[in-house]
């Protein structure tokens, strides 16, 4: 019979490595941006660079624009083409789950890679959200996928209602507005507008980057040295206007043979945005 330290080689190894539980952490970095980071020891890591900017922070004369800016995301910026960034989030095995949403208060750039390729990813992310190309054939692409979009959602009753549920209780004000555009809108996107929109609002100031199953030091360096690449876009003064419940009744036919109701009350908000 062999030895007993022969027949268990591993377990005095595994058992010695000290597995700390879960903790939320928080940091500011000097430009302003925050750090939020969960590690769970997983191997697989989500990324996510929330900008606090959205359809509620639009006007008249940029309506639906938010959505277009999420459209334009990872495509060509000052480092990668288009192609180029394709490729290279196909090589980290992240190209299927890298995507961008935009919402009414926030545009989310979303990555979920291996844990040991999060120093790659970071400045791609990142070179997206500050030094985006927006080159006019890219643009003019990006177009016809507003029309899938909007067939998207009537094609799904649930986020249709909540959609119109939004539009009744802040009738043409901040979060009544929609974050898809619109169809009569399109002549009015081009790469001067998007670019617009994103020097007025996208401050490290006014961006989160959150982390699950990634070290809190190794986000915030890579973060860190990742602006550092690029010029970071300053800080601008802007309105922020109180969103005004008005309330209201909306109805619509759908494909849906239910019927689909929702009812939204006025209460306290939970939390002020960050302007």
């Amino acid at each position: 019979r062999p030895p007993r330290s022969t027949l268990f080689p591993y377990t005095t190894l595994f058992r010695s490595k000290q597995v700390a539980a879960p903790n939320v952490q928080f940091s500011k970095l000097e430009n302003g941006l925050t750090v939020a980071s969960i590690d769970k020891q997983g191997l697989t890591s989500s990324l996510g660079l929330y900008v606090n900017a959205g359809s509620r922070f639009e006007t008249s004369a940029n309506f639906g624009v938010s959505h277009m800016v999420a459209m334009m995301g990872f495509s060509s910026t000052a480092h990668l083409s288009h192609l180029r960034t394709v490729k290279t989030l196909e090589q980290l095995g992240c190209n299927s789950s890298s995507s961008v949403v935009s919402g009414r208060e926030e545009i989310c750039y979303k990555v979920d890679t291996m844990r040991e390729f999060v120093p790659l990813v970071l400045p791609m992310m990142i070179g997206n959200v500050l030094f985006p190309r927006l080159l006019p054939w890219e643009v003019k692409a990006a177009h016809k996928k507003v029309a899938e979009a909007r067939e998207a959602l009537a094609a799904d009753p649930d986020a249709m209602v909540n959609e119109m549920l939004h539009k009744a209780a802040y009738c043409n004000n901040t979060l009544g507005l929609s974050p898809l555009a619109s169809e009569r809108s399109m002549s009015y996107f081009t790469p001067d507008t998007i670019r617009s929109f994103m020097l007025d609002h996208f401050a490290p100031e006014r961006m989160t980057i959150v982390g699950v199953n990634v070290d809190h030091a190794e986000l915030s360096k890579w973060t860190m040295r990742s602006f550092a690449d690029y010029n970071a876009i300053p800080m601008k003064e802007r309105k922020a206007d109180k969103a005004l419940y008005t309330g209201g009744d909306l109805r619509i036919e759908g494909p849906s043979p239910f019927c689909h109701v929702a009812i939204g009350l006025e209460s306290s908000e939970i939390g002020r945005a960050h302007v």
